[in-house]
């Protein structure tokens, strides 16, 4: 319950556990990655918003958009793979950003 009473706390529960490094979903500087599209080379197949509709998008006229800022959340790293292996036109890049 958001907002209820924890007494083992003694607080307030917010209804979501912490995220962080090691923990599913969280932020891990390390193991960082990132999609990205190349409009020059995208078809319009659209195998990235059906195989990954939480990392990929389409426009006004069919073609593969990157949601958000690309950030692969540690729990899609094997969609965007997928997404991009199964990509026709080889549109998609699978970035791992250097350790910060």
């Amino acid at each position: 319950m958001v907002g209820a009473a924890d007494p083992r706390r003694g607080g307030l529960r917010t209804g979501g556990r912490r995220r962080g490094p090691g923990r599913p979903g969280g932020a891990d500087r390390r193991n960082a990655m990132k999609v990205r599209i190349d409009a020059g080379l995208c078809q319009g197949h659209g195998r990235c918003y059906d195989l990954a509709p939480d990392l990929f998008g389409e426009d006004d006229e069919g073609y593969g958009t990157v949601l958000g800022d690309g950030t692969v959340p540690a729990d899609g790293e094997q969609d965007a793979r997928r997404a991009a292996a199964n990509c026709p036109e080889r549109a998609i890049t699978v970035l791992k950003e250097a350790q910060t």
